[in-house]
């Protein structure tokens, strides 16, 4: 159980954990992504600053439950946390399978994963539903690692058939490499959108996080946000515009997209 204890009047450092760098949400050089941002700036309406705290993505609830933190990001039911821990939604991935263009994969459903060595974020698992747990659970040439830009140069180097994760994060950590790197890639359209929240032990600051994470949807500065970092975020929850573009336009209605590198870079440079 997690100790409820009321949150102080005061002004305080709030700690805040959230996974390992995960750009173009979290970025642990400087403290920014849009989650950090978002969590501080509902903070500071709160009249608290943050104290981020960056461990790896499947400890984060750890420090939550043991009592080191205050706030952990980027959490949801398919966790190990009761639902009345957890704020409303407040961002959307768009997890994919992603595949080099040259090896001409073609994936129609998650079962089709079983033929190929496939290394995914930490927790996939959990958060990517009942047919892709079992289309991985006795899979050997699955792999679940902390480290998403391993993912990306591993995919690139041919080192593994598919990288399963969120296409932001992968055009992002895309971008920073060489350009010798910079290979056409097949995404694979075969999960449906995941929606995250955050978990807070204390009532009063979840009960504000929420209270001020409405406000910040119908005032726009939740979209200048989204905006800012491009994302394509459609949470259900709170007065929200649906207003937002996708760095990866028009794959919704494609199983399987060629996306060229060029336009990738182009895209990346927009940031």
């Amino acid at each position: 159980m997690l100790p409820l204890i009321s949150v102080s009047l005061e002004a305080r450092q709030i700690d805040v954990v959230a996974g390992w760098n995960k750009p173009p949400y979290i970025v642990t050089s400087d403290n920014s992504g849009f989650e950090i941002e978002l969590a501080e700036k509902i903070l500071a309406r709160l009249g608290h600053s943050i104290n981020p705290i960056y461990v790896p993505f499947g400890r984060t609830l750890r420090q939550l439950k043991s009592g080191r933190a205050d706030i952990v990001l980027t959490v949801n039911l398919s966790h190990e946390i009761s639902a009345e821990y957890l704020t409303d939604e407040y961002v959307t991935y768009q997890n994919s399978a992603i595949s080099l263009a040259s090896r001409q994969l073609n994936l129609h459903s998650v079962d089709d994963l079983k033929n190929y060595t496939v290394l995914a974020f930490q927790t996939a698992r959990r958060v990517l539903g009942a047919d892709f747990a079992n289309a991985t659970g006795e899979h050997r040439g699955y792999l679940e690692i902390a480290d998403q830009g391993r993912q990306v140069r591993m995919l690139l180097l041919g080192s593994v058939d598919i990288a399963v994760m969120d296409r932001n994060i992968f055009s992002w950590l895309r971008s920073q490499l060489p350009p010798a790197q910079q290979k056409d890639v097949r995404i694979h359209n075969l999960f449906k959108q995941t929606t995250y929240r955050a978990a807070i032990a204390d009532k009063g600051l979840r009960e504000g996080f929420n209270r001020e994470l409405k406000a910040m949807m119908k005032d726009g500065q939740y979209q200048m946000l989204a905006d800012k970092y491009r994302l394509a975020i459609t949470p259900d929850s709170g007065d929200y515009s649906n207003k937002a573009s996708s760095i990866f336009p028009g794959t919704a209605a494609r199983n399987n997209e060629h996306v060229s590198a060029n336009m990738l870079i182009r895209q990346q440079r927009s940031y």
